[in-house]
């Protein structure tokens, strides 16, 4: 379970819609999501199969930005939380 809260705060901060979780819309917006990163990451899918997930993500929501190098950045701080290495 503490895999699936570090992910979700990490996407708290990546804030692809621009909410400010916790502030301007509820805290948990992006956390359920989180789960299915978590089990994709543990079963072994590179940071660009990652970084392609983040960005389906973005495509189904109404985002305020788009900018990729955030989703690459969230990518590579969620791979080095969840396989203890930067990636």
């Amino acid at each position: 379970m503490s895999r699936i809260r570090a992910v979700q705060a990490i996407l708290r901060r990546w804030d692809p819609m621009d909410l400010a979780p916790g502030e301007f819309a509820p805290e948990d917006e992006y956390d359920e999501y989180a789960p299915h990163i978590v089990s994709i990451v543990s079963q072994g899918c590179s940071i660009e199969h990652l970084l392609d997930h983040l960005q389906n993500l973005r495509t189904g929501m109404i985002c305020m930005r788009d900018k990729i190098q955030d989703d690459e950045d969230i990518a590579r701080e969620i791979m080095a939380t969840l396989c203890g290495n930067e990636a």
